[in-house]
């Protein structure tokens, strides 16, 4: 992880900006790296393309979480629950459910 890789994302994002898997590559790039606030609009931007990915709104709500935008988080949980269900993994549901836990009020 590092600023070549995140280099390389954006430019494949050049020529197919639409592509959500590269979008949550970006989000997840600087996630990784600690700079939550430049993973939230990558991850926002792949479930504007694609809304059932549902992996991404764990670690969109977790981006949130570390930001302190616990509203924000709390709403990207809810909305990962239908996601997350038709996925069929029960540790996507499993993470939603820790994330929730963790945010307060």
């Amino acid at each position: 992880m590092s600023e070549s890789r995140i280099e390389q994302i954006k430019a494949l994002l050049a020529e197919d900006p639409r592509d959500a898997m590269l979008r949550f590559a970006l989000g997840n790039e600087y996630y990784n790296l600690g700079r939550y606030h430049e993973a939230i609009e990558p991850l926002k931007a792949a479930l504007e393309i694609d809304p059932e990915y549902a992996f991404v709104y764990i670690q969109l709500a977790s981006a949130y979480e570390k930001t302190g935008q616990v509203e924000c988080a709390r709403r990207t949980v809810e909305a990962g629950r239908g996601p997350a269900a038709r996925n069929g993994d029960p540790n996507l549901i499993r993470q939603l459910n820790e994330i929730a836990a963790r945010l307060p009020g």
